[in-house]
């Protein structure tokens, strides 16, 4: 009799939270979530956002939108998935969701490098969730680990192969093609866009470690602090010398605590047959951190491709429905203020008209000035 008296009235119970689905974008990535979710959801999705609805994207559904925000302000929309890419229109579009206290899935790794501390902190005073896991690593659960089963590491060093464009394009080369023709095979696969500078000049891999370290060392790091070189100056010759001394061509990620703080960069790399960032081919990546309990962890799989990324895209769609349905929450920590970062410091090895050298660890800008010298053919960094 107590427990009916203390039951609240039909009137007074709070409103069932709203579990539909609004995904913004049916691109690569966007159509391959809408197949996933109409193929094992289709009751919960409420809505798709297009530019255009008269574009084939291989997806079951008419009911397409041109208005991104209606699709946000769907109040039968709890959780919004935003897979156009680029900042300032998503920046916009999940504001406004957080805002509203919408959950927001992004694959978004250039708005999360740039905005992911103060959207999480924004989504923490709104009563929103913030997911992002298919930012970094496609189908690999990195940033889930670090946030669970790694909350109360402390991680010394975290990086790898983050980007599968530049590593399908390496490893064409190292098959005999020269960089323009192995750039054009990762354009004809769906591995590169046509305008790859994104990948090849090294600031997809630089928002990716941004997003890595920041979650690694429990501190905000500016994606302005990062150094990076991309892979554009890479020709054969490097590629020749990589095979003769059983090395082989990788843009590396790398961010690891030093006596100042943090030290970061992006950079083509040797990297010794045996190490674990040498293992992926074609558009494999690989994480690996170390962590003072933990010991050296590797993660390893696919990291490019509409099918990976949305496989993590539908993970945390599905955590986000569990958790509102549920009513129990995974929210991101505050983390503080910036890190300071530095640039990242490697041994050199340096390709001359006489010979190969390989100088004390030097930092990146360095390095970039090195390679520039009129006596020097090539500098790049070796991982062993």
């Amino acid at each position: 009799m107590n427990a009916l008296r203390s039951a609240p009235h039909p009137a007074e119970r709070k409103p069932e939270p709203a579990l539909g689905i609004g995904l913004l974008g049916c691109g690569v990535v966007g159509s391959s979530v809408a197949r996933r979710l109409l193929a094992t959801r289709p009751e919960l999705l409420r809505g798709i956002a297009v530019r255009d609805p008269h574009k084939a994207r291989g997806v079951e559904w008419t009911q397409w939108s041109v208005d991104p925000f209606a699709v946000v302000d769907d109040p039968s929309v709890g959780i919004v998935v935003e897979c156009i890419g680029g900042v300032r229109l998503a920046r916009e579009l999940v504001l406004r969701a957080i805002a509203h206290g919408k959950d927001v899935v992004t694959a978004n790794k250039e708005l999360i490098a740039i905005d992911g501390p103060w959207l999480a902190a924004f989504a923490a005073r709104t009563g929103a969730t913030l997911h992002y896991e298919a930012a970094v690593g496609g189908a690999i659960p990195i940033l889930r680990a670090l946030e669970t089963s790694l909350i109360d590491e402390t991680v010394g060093e975290i990086g790898g192969i983050v980007n599968g464009t530049t590593n399908f394009v390496l490893s064409q080369m190292e098959a005999g093609a020269d960089y323009a023709s192995a750039l054009a095979e990762a354009q004809r696969r769906g591995f590169a866009e046509a305008d790859p500078r994104n990948d090849v000049e090294g600031h997809d891999a630089a928002h990716k470690l941004t997003i890595l370290a920041s979650l690694a060392f429990r501190r905000p790091v500016a994606l302005e602090a990062v150094r990076r070189r991309g892979i554009t100056g890479i020709t054969p010759d490097d590629v020749a010398l990589a095979r003769e001394r059983n090395w082989r061509l990788k843009l590396v990620a790398m961010a690891r605590r030093s006596a100042g703080g943090i030290e970061a960069g992006v950079t083509p790399m040797f990297v010794a047959r045996e190490h674990p960032f040498a293992r992926p081919s074609g558009a494999e990546n690989v994480v690996r951190l170390t962590g003072t309990g933990c010991g050296p962890l590797e993660f390893f799989g696919l990291g490019a491709g509409g099918d990976a990324s949305a496989s993590s895209v539908v993970g945390d769609v599905v955590a986000a429905v569990d958790a509102r349905a549920h009513g129990s929450f995974l929210r991101r920590r505050t983390m503080g203020d910036p890190v300071a970062v530095a640039p990242l410091r490697l041994p050199v090895v340096v390709r001359r008209a006489d010979g190969v050298t390989c100088t004390e660890p030097l930092e990146l800008d360095a390095i970039a000035a090195l390679a520039a010298r009129d006596d020097v053919r090539a500098a790049i960094p070796l991982l062993a």
